[in-house]
């Protein structure tokens, strides 16, 4: 996926929260354009770098935009195409350099123009996250104060005619100094740094990493003994080669553990599988009177799990044969409300929803080596077609989200 791609399925997410938030804000004009005069232009640009520092310091911490071209009561794409003149990147950035900042830190800014696929422009002026907050002028501009902190929180700026309150300004000084986001926030960052994670130990039983940057941040991957009885897990079984083992993989900071998962070698040891979360459904009756099951396997986008997957792929200098096989086979769900909703559509329509379960069992096939009886066979077949099924509908689901 393509930067502007990835913004545009940013925005559209943003957009269909129907309010504004933390890190975004809508506008429904552009800022500056063919046409306006003195005053107005002298206004905005209060407005503007007042926007700016309230969202250079959002309580999230977090990318923030200022998206021109969308309305906020009611929420509606309006666009900015018709709009001649409208100031370019280099205008915004010799606006904001301009300035006298304290400490000489001023927010980076980047604007991008994306379209939302029947037509309209956006304008994007996107206000990256930094550590260096709070930002705030040393010298007056307007009615923009000096020595003045002004945060982003929840859906409002603060006003610009007073200070942010003393918890909120504390909480930026931490981002700067380091203290928060805190060790297991921090690590999920430090996951997908996939290239600063050097060897420490590789043997029979496992392997394990420091974090180069960081190096009491470490990761473990050994042998589970207390597991290895257990029978190997369906998603497993559908590989090419079927053997299989558990493992135990660890993220520590100091010797404190932050996450911890089971996880497995699939087809044979050409990759590894962190195991996936587990849901419901209500679709068939409880054993015995039905074979099929109601629970399947799934992920979060941004989880995790599959940070760390993506990770030891890396390390372990794995190709991506295994790595695709298995997530072609698991749900990965944007968020909550997207898994709630795909499970809402799979139960409002039982009998279709089994015949395809059914269906997905004959497309399953377990790998050879797996000593497994035809029974066993059978019984990991049909453990798995609930979770196909549930892939198949949410792929389906996307593609319909997608041309809406």
């Amino acid at each position: 996926m393509g930067r502007n791609e990835e913004l545009e399925e940013i925005i559209r997410e943003l957009f269909y929260q129907n309010t504004e938030g933390e890190y975004w804000d809508f506008k429904e004009f552009p800022y500056f354009y063919e046409g306006q005069d003195k005053a107005e232009i002298n206004k905005k640009k209060n407005d503007l770098l007042h926007d700016i520092i309230c969202m250079a310091n959002n309580l999230s911490n977090h990318e923030a935009y200022l998206i021109m071209g969308i309305s906020d009561n009611p929420v509606e794409i309006i666009g900015v195409e018709k709009y001649l003149g409208r100031w370019t990147q280099e205008n915004y950035l010799d606006f904001i350099h301009s300035k006298k900042w304290a400490g000489d830190y001023i927010p980076a800014l980047e604007l991008r123009t994306i379209t939302n696929g029947v037509g309209a422009e956006l304008d994007i002026l996107v206000v990256h996250k930094s550590q260096r907050v709070p930002f705030y002028l040393k010298e007056k501009y307007q009615s923009v104060q000096p020595n003045q902190i002004y945060v982003r929180k929840g859906a409002k700026n603060t006003s610009i005619n007073k200070q942010a309150e003393i918890q909120d300004i504390e909480k930026l000084w931490e981002f700067r100094f380091g203290l928060i986001p805190y060790p297991k926030e921090r690590v999920f960052n430090y996951i997908k740094d996939t290239d600063s994670w050097i060897k420490m130990k590789s043997s029979y039983e496992g392997m394990s990493w420091y974090y180069e940057k960081f190096p009491e941040y470490t990761i473990e991957f050994y042998d589970d003994p207390e597991n290895e009885d257990l029978r190997t897990p369906p998603f497993a079984l559908m590989h090419t080669n079927a053997r299989s083992s558990w493992h135990i993989l660890r993220v520590k900071y100091h010797q404190t553990i932050l996450l911890e998962f089971s996880a497995h070698y699939i087809d044979e040891a050409r990759g590894i599988a962190v195991h996936p979360k587990s849901s419901s459904l209500e679709l068939f009756d409880s054993y015995p009177k039905s074979e099929y099951v109601n629970s399947y396997y799934y992920y979060f986008e941004d989880s995790p799990e599959l940070g760390l997957m993506c990770l030891l792929k890396s390390l372990i200098n794995h190709d991506n044969g295994a790595w695709s096989s298995h997530l072609s086979m698991i749900p990965v769900f944007e968020n909550l409300q997207q898994k709630e909703s795909i499970e809402k559509l799979i139960n409002s329509d039982a009998g279709k929803h089994q015949e395809l379960v059914f269906e997905s069992k004959e497309k399953c096939y377990v790998g050879y080596n797996n000593n497994l009886s035809d029974a066993d066979q059978e019984y990991a077949r049909i453990d798995m077609a609930t979770t196909l099924m549930v892939k198949a509908v949410l792929n389906e689901y996307k593609i319909e989200q997608f041309y809406q």
